[in-house]
């Protein structure tokens, strides 16, 4: 009997914390349109690489579903391509999942939304650190 509980408890505690992730945060459903991308590159506190994208109109979108799902739409509707996409309070994991998989810290910020993903590691003994930014708006 004290078995059956134990793996009872377990199993409901796999499943709350699977529920906390399987959910796209309701204020990211919707279509989106990217303004700009930059993404820095430093080396040992350096930067060492910048690039800034400004989008056009209809050039790149993000459409959010409720399925859990990402639809990023590039080039004027050229390429489209459908990804997972989950959440976690204000961390959006978009992508394939994988237990190193860095998010997105999401923020909300009069009607555009600020998705930022910051990557560390050591290459050549080096300290690189890589910011991405994306903005978008309704």
């Amino acid at each position: 009997m004290k078995t059956l509980l134990l793996i009872f408890f377990v199993a409901i505690g796999i499943q709350s914390h699977a529920q906390s992730k399987i959910a796209i945060n309701q204020k990211l459903i919707g279509k989106w349109k990217a303004i700009s991308k930059i993404e820095i590159e430093k080396t040992n506190g350096t930067i060492t690489e910048t690039e800034k994208e400004l989008y056009k109109a209809g050039e790149k979108s993000y459409e959010f579903t409720k399925r859990n799902s990402v639809i990023i739409i590039q080039g004027f509707g050229k390429h489209k391509e459908e990804l997972p996409a989950v959440s976690e309070a204000n961390k959006l994991f978009i992508g394939k999942e994988n237990k190193n998989k860095t998010p997105y810290l999401v923020s909300f910020d009069q009607g555009k939304i600020r998705l930022l993903k910051t990557e560390t590691k050591t290459k050549k003994g080096k300290k690189i650190i890589e910011t991405e930014e994306v903005i978008l708006t309704k």
